[in-house]
């Protein structure tokens, strides 16, 4: 089994990424990540990547993959377009697969499993949900500036 890996723009959420399970942390703004998972991997590649933010760099996850590796995107963050970088693709024959929470919500035995499954996993302990801060409906506009400073690490909660 691969490592995991996560990847941050600056190294200010290394420590945190590490104590939540990331065995590697790269800052892709100080680091070339394509050459970082290529030594943490033995020049495997990663077997699997999430990216929630697309937009010009989405070549640098499939040349950072292994061969016949899988990127689920699940998230359009970037302002730019996602180019597909075919001749990477023709040479790896990565899997790129969607995916949106609509997925489950749409299937009634999906989304009782995936329920189950969150569930049992805050009973256990394995899924442990990270808040970053609280605001108060009132709060909204700065919830979205702090929101879109992208410092927070974990999910904003906004109360009603």
């Amino acid at each position: 089994m691969r490592p995991p890996i996560a990847l941050t723009r600056t190294s200010e959420k290394k420590k945190r990424l590490l104590e939540a399970g990331a065995v590697h942390v790269i800052a892709t703004q100080e680091q070339d990540m394509v050459a970082e998972v290529m030594r943490v991997t033995n020049g495997k590649g990663a077997r699997i990547a999430f990216d929630p933010v697309g937009g010009p760099n989405f070549h640098k996850l499939i040349s950072a993959l292994a061969d016949r590796g899988i990127v689920y995107i699940y998230g359009a963050l970037s302002e730019g377009d996602t180019q597909m970088p075919v001749l990477d693709m023709i040479a790896k024959m990565p899997a790129v697969k969607g995916y949106s929470v609509r997925q489950i919500m749409g299937d009634e035995a999906g989304r009782r499993d995936a329920v189950e499954y969150i569930v049992k996993g805050l009973a256990s302990g394995a899924l442990k949900p990270v808040i970053d801060r609280t605001f108060k409906f009132e709060d909204m506009v700065e919830a979205h500036r702090y929101l879109e400073s992208s410092g927070q690490f974990g999910k904003i909660v906004v109360t009603v």
